[in-house]
């Protein structure tokens, strides 16, 4: 799958030492990529930072999404996962988790952590454990009120995403929004 990524930090690999510092872990802990390139152009601007001074889109590349490989946010989890999370934790999952990726995947990391909230720490384990398992991403749509367009893509460990393009980019804020204005290959 060809997908995007937008930061205001040049690098060669993806690293998740920082993950979380940009725009959080609501939808998992990994790297965020998305579908949607002008999407990525936005996030190549931090949220509540004054206007940094570089920004660079990623052109990546990410094994296909299969059903035991992906955790779709909103829809029910694949019995391949469930089984296999199961036995892995030696607990078996109650029926409401089952029925959203989301609430699946808080699950698996406050089981694994034992903690009584969802938090950073767990989310960690949560991505970590279920890529163990071959379960490499959390998926979610790019508008919610187009489940089925265009998808975000939280993947759980940076080794699995191969950089094709890295691009310096200029942007400008219009209606709220950061969008590209040029773009020149590095």
């Amino acid at each position: 799958m060809i997908l995007f990524h937008g930061s205001p930090f040049l690098f060669d690999k993806f690293d998740l030492s920082g993950a979380g510092e940009g725009t959080g872990i609501k939808f998992g802990f990994g790297v965020y990529l998305t579908e949607v390139e002008a999407s990525a152009v936005h996030y190549s601007q931090p949220r509540n930072l004054e206007l940094m001074p570089e920004h660079y889109l990623y052109t990546v590349e990410i094994p296909e999404l299969t059903e035991g490989n992906h955790l779709a946010s909103a829809l029910p989890v694949s019995p391949i996962i469930i089984n296999k999370a199961e036995a892995k934790l030696g607990v078996s999952a109650p029926e409401k988790v089952k029925a959203q990726g989301k609430e699946f995947r808080k699950w698996v990391g406050m089981t694994f952590t034992g903690a009584k909230k969802n938090g950073f720490a767990s989310e960690k384990a949560a991505a970590e454990l279920l890529n163990s398992l071959g379960v490499l991403y959390n998926v979610w749509p790019t508008a919610m009120t187009k489940p089925d367009g265009p998808k975000n893509i939280a993947v759980f460990d940076a080794t699995n995403v191969r950089i094709i393009k890295r691009e310096r980019i200029e942007i400008e804020n219009k209606c709220k929004k950061w969008v590209l204005t040029s773009r020149k290959e590095v």
